[in-house]
């Protein structure tokens, strides 16, 4: 079933929606948990890239299928957006991109990496992305890359991801998949270095999961990185 597209015009529908991110937002900012993670993630942002090895050439071809869905004038939110892999990846596409990070120290290392490939439409703050920082309806494209598994509320994420992203918009959703036992494997290591895991997935129950939270998932693709890698593009 598709969701009922937001109208903007509907008072009560925007109050209620202000109410709940303004609600997200004070217990966000006062959470020990998402300190945690932000600690956490400014730990590993120096490591980032070279832990994951440049995930191979599976990430350099989920990127450009990601790509593929964005216009020249497009803007484009890149939420959770790590080292910039998928902000830097799709820029020279766009008209601009937002990439906002929960960690200072991954967005500093977004902000090198497009500098170093003079990417002058891409601009970084930090954010959370269960509470972002922009009003609704603010992108045509919005896309939260590999984090999902790791927040213990997704669908807050998700209806996130929807509210900043106009009607009609387009919602991308990359995600790591456990399809096989051996696919845990990244998992159990990363966990021992603090690295936590909420939700897995196989790719059935990740797109039944995106359509429980009201997405309409218009296609999908895997491919092979680090570990399987569903990149979801769902309509708004």
């Amino acid at each position: 079933m598709s969701r009922k597209a937001y109208d903007k015009s509907d008072d009560t529908e925007r109050r209620t929606r202000t109410e709940s991110l303004a609600a997200v937002t004070l217990v966000s900012s006062a959470s020990s948990e998402v300190k945690r993670v932000r600690g956490f993630w400014n730990r590993m942002a120096p490591l980032y890239d070279v832990a994951m090895g440049g995930e191979g050439a599976g990430l350099g071809k989920a990127i450009e299928y990601v790509a593929s869905f964005v216009g020249p004038h497009d803007v484009v939110l890149d939420a959770a957006c790590g080292t910039g892999a998928f902000a830097c990846g799709v820029a020279s596409q766009a008209g601009f991109v937002a990439a906002c990070d929960l960690s200072p120290k991954m967005i500093a290392q977004t902000s090198r990496k497009a500098r170093r490939r003079r990417l002058e439409n891409v601009a970084c703050s930090t954010g959370n992305l269960c509470a972002l920082d922009f009003s609704d309806g603010s992108f045509d494209v919005a896309i939260a890359g590999n984090v999902l598994h790791l927040l213990a509320e997704p669908q807050q994420a998700v209806a996130e991801l929807q509210r900043v992203t106009r009607s009609g918009g387009t919602i991308v959703i990359p995600n790591y998949m456990n399809e096989e036992d051996t696919d845990r494997r990244f998992l159990r290591l990363a966990g021992a270095v603090g690295f936590t895991v909420h939700s897995e997935w196989d790719t059935p129950t990740f797109l039944e999961f995106l359509a429980s939270c009201g997405l309409a998932v218009a296609e999908h693709r895997n491919f092979a990185a680090k570990q399987p890698l569903c990149v979801a593009i769902c309509r708004n």
